[in-house]
């Protein structure tokens, strides 16, 4: 029995997606398209029965995942289960070539009919621009992408690695909204949320997002894996004291929660704030994403969340 996590609406559908995703970099298990076999798929379809078996109804893909290759298998993760695919919310992306961006409208259609192909469907619910070109136009982006919107290949679009001021060049352009924006935030990345040095190193994007009702959706939700408890820090690591500082900080607060994992009060701290994040889970281990999952039930105290905000700071607030 499917387990229930909580849902907010996403895109101009409103579509109820899982506040956790599902995060699909991995999921062919390799970058070399050549080396997918059977069982590569079968994994992948494992993890995907995993994912819903858990409630998870979100799904981010790119066109660059292991070369197209991710998109491929979870074609056979769709065909796995049928007639899952109008009860699920796909995304991908585009943006990223070997060894540069673009954001040519020509290449933006093709990529696009070839991440439709790959997975063997015929809309996308949610398009996001992988990372910004600085050598392209944001209105000839901005128009593609809105005819792509008008000729119902894609439900919404976003932005994945934008600042404010290029969120806000996008959008100058474009008229279909920007529904998200796709980012790296977690305990052991905090520059999202605030601007200036009451943050450390802001950037405001989570004020940005707060302001026009972007959803922010959060890559690395665990800084790397580093904060899921499942491996020990080394003793070398550059960043060794800080996480050893979260961890223990994560760790102290388990018993008031359940016993909760050190991933999933990680995971919990995101969920907290009023933007609403959505962490992307990514992994095609079916136990880590089960206990992902639970992290969405976990609603931490306001002063929990502080305690652990300081703990990745290393210095009292403000």
């Amino acid at each position: 029995m499917p387990q229930t996590l909580p849902t907010q609406p996403l895109g101009p559908q409103a579509f109820p997606v899982t506040r956790i995703a599902l995060g699909c970099m991995g999921m062919a298990g390799t970058w070399n398209p050549a080396e997918v076999g059977p069982e590569n798929i079968r994994k992948a379809i494992v993890a995907f029965e995993a994912a819903l078996d858990s409630g998870i109804n979100f799904f981010d893909h790119a066109d660059i995942y292991g070369r197209g290759a991710c998109e491929s298998v979870f074609k056979d993760c769709l065909a796995a289960v049928p007639g899952i695919r109008e009860k699920i919310y796909i995304a991908t992306k585009v943006g990223i070539r070997p060894g540069y961006y673009e954001h040519d409208p020509a290449y933006i259609r093709q990529s696009l009919h070839g991440s439709m192909d790959r997975m063997g469907i015929d809309y996308v619910d949610l398009y996001q621009i992988h990372r910004p070109d600085p050598l392209s136009h944001p209105a000839e982006t901005a128009e593609v992408l809105d005819a792509l919107v008008d000729e119902g290949l894609v439900r919404a679009i976003g932005v994945s690695n934008y600042y404010p001021q290029q969120t806000l060049a996008l959008k100058q352009y474009l008229k279909a909204p920007i529904v998200s924006n796709q980012i790296s935030i977690s305990l052991t990345r905090l520059d999202p949320i605030y601007e200036g040095a009451a943050g450390g190193d802001g950037d405001g994007v989570l004020d940005q997002c707060l302001q026009f009702g972007i959803t922010p959706l959060a890559y690395s939700p665990l800084g790397g894996g580093w904060l899921s408890g499942h491996r020990e820090v080394p003793a070398d690591h550059k960043d060794a004291p800080r996480l050893t500082r979260i961890l223990d900080a994560l760790k102290e607060l388990a018993p008031s929660y359940g016993d909760a994992t050190p991933g999933q009060l990680a995971t919990a701290w995101l969920l907290r704030h009023p933007a609403k994040i959505v962490p992307l889970v990514g992994s095609n281990n079916p136990a880590h994403i089960r206990e992902a999952a639970a992290g969405a039930n976990i609603e931490l105290t306001r002063q929990d969340w502080y305690k652990l905000w300081v703990a990745a700071r290393g210095e009292p607030v403000p």
